[in-house]
C-alpha cells in the first residue's frame, strides 16, 4: 500500500465511514473502532457501520455503543455513505462479506469514492484501489496497528485503540494459540499492554462472562458432536429450535467450532447454524494441518476466509445442508485423513 497517498486521501476528507462483515467477531468490532478512533484524532467525522448487531461479549469495547447498526437503520446508514468522502472496509476481502444490500451499495459508491481495505483474508477484491492485505497475519487488528503507525494518523496509542486492537489480535489469534501468531504479533501486543491495554481484563470480559444460557448452549453442543473417524472429521448441528430453547443471542455460538479439533484424530471439523430470522444455514469450517478449509468453503458452500479458518452458507434445509457436507467428506476423506 502506498500509505502517503492514502494519508493524503485522509487528510482531504471530512466524513469517512468505516464497515465490517455481517456477524462481526471479536477481530472486525476491535479493528474497526481502533481506526475510527485514530481517524477521529485527526478531526474526521467518522461512522462504523456493522451490518448486524455485535455480540454481547462485545458490547462493553469503548465506542461500541457509537456503532451504526446496518439491520436496523438502513436510512441512517445509506445517508452517512452518502455522506462520506471516503471509506474504509475492515476484516474483510470482498463486498458481499457486508451482506447482499450493503454489499450492492458498496459496488455502486467503487467507481465514486475512495475505498481502503484492511484484511487478512485470502483472496482480496482486486477492484479495490487501495489494499493494505497480508493472509500471512493472524488478525486484522495487527494490520490496524501497523496501518495506523505508517499512515502516522497517532503519534502515540492510547488505552481506548490499544484495548480495542488487542481485542482483535486475542480473538483471531485463539489467545495467541494460532500458528499465525507471530513474534511480531507479540511485540505488538507488548506495545499495547504498555499503552494501557489491561489484557487480564480484557481477557476476562470476552471469556468469562457466560450467561446460563450460554454454557448450556455449549454444553448441549458438544452433545451433539458427530464424529467420522475414518476421515478425522467432526461436526456439530444447531438447528433453530435449539437455539430458541437456549435464548440464542448474536455471539453465543462464538469459539463452538473450535470444541470439533479438541478430539484426537480429528482434522476437520465444522459447525451448522439455522439462526432464528435467517433464511440460510451459516457453517463454520475448521481445520488443522494441510486440509484446506477456504477451498471447501470456496467450492462447496459459496464462502471462503483463511486455509484453517473458514465459512459458508447453505440456502436449503439443515437436512439437506449435512447431507450435501457428508457427501463431500466421502469424497475428500483420505486427503483429510492424511492432512
Amino acid at each position: 500500500m502506498d500509505f502517503a497517498k492514502v494519508r493524503e486521501l485522509i487528510d482531504r476528507s471530512n466524513n469517512i465511514v468505516i464497515i465490517v462483515h455481517t456477524r462481526p467477531d471479536g477481530d472486525a468490532i476491535g479493528s474497526g473502532l481502533a481506526l475510527k478512533k485514530a481517524l477521529e484524532k485527526n478531526g474526521k467525522n467518522v461512522t462504523l457501520i456493522s451490518p448486524d448487531p455485535i455480540p454481547v461479549f462485545l458490547e462493553w469495547l469503548p465506542g461500541a455503543e457509537e456503532i451504526l447498526v446496518f439491520s436496523e437503520n438502513k436510512a441512517d446508514a445509506k445517508a452517512k455513505l452518502e455522506e462520506a468522502d471516503m471509506i474504509f472496509i475492515v476484516d474483510f476481502n470482498t463486498f458481499s462479506r457486508a451482506g447482499t444490500l450493503l454489499g450492492e451499495i458498496l459496488e455502486d459508491y467503487l467507481s465514486q469514492k475512495p475505498v481502503v481495505m484492511i484484511d487478512h483474508h485470502l483472496q482480496p477484491d482486486k477492484r479495490i484501489p487501495y489494499i493494505f492485505s497480508d493472509p500471512s497475519k493472524a488478525s486484522s487488528a495487527e494490520l490496524v496497528y501497523e496501518f495506523i503507525t505508517n499512515t502516522g494518523l497517532v503519534e502515540q496509542l492510547d488505552p481506548d485503540i490499544a484495548t480495542a486492537i488487542y481485542t482483535g489480535i486475542l480473538t483471531d489469534t485463539g489467545s495467541f494459540r494460532f500458528d499465525k501468531t507471530s513474534g511480531r504479533t507479540h511485540r505488538i501486543v507488548a506495545e499495547l499492554i504498555e499503552a494501557g491495554a489491561k489484557n487480564a481484563d480484557i481477557y476476562s470480559k470476552i471469556f468469562d462472562t457466560y450467561t446460563y444460557d450460554k454454557l448450556q448452549l455449549l454444553g448441549e453442543a458438544i452433545r451433539r458432536m458427530v464424529v467420522i473417524p475414518r476421515c478425522g472429521v467432526s461436526y456439530i448441528i444447531l438447528d433453530e429450535d435449539t437455539l430458541r430453547k437456549f435464548n440464542f443471542k448474536q455471539g453465543d455460538t462464538e469459539g463452538v467450532v473450535n470444541y470439533g479439533l479438541m478430539l484426537d484424530g480429528v482434522k476437520f471439523t465444522a459447525l451448522f447454524t439455522e439462526k432464528p430470522g435467517e433464511d440460510k444455514i451459516r457453517i463454520s469450517f475448521r481445520s488443522k494441518g494441510d486440509f484446506d478449509v477456504n477451498r471447501f468453503a470456496r467450492k462447496y458452500f459459496n464462502g471462503g476466509g483463511h486455509k484453517n479458518a473458514a465459512g459458508g452458507n447453505f440456502e436449503g434445509s439443515m437436512a439437506q445442508a449435512e447431507k450435501t457436507f457428508l457427501s463431500k467428506v466421502k469424497k475428500h476423506c483420505d486427503e483429510i485423513k492424511n492432512s
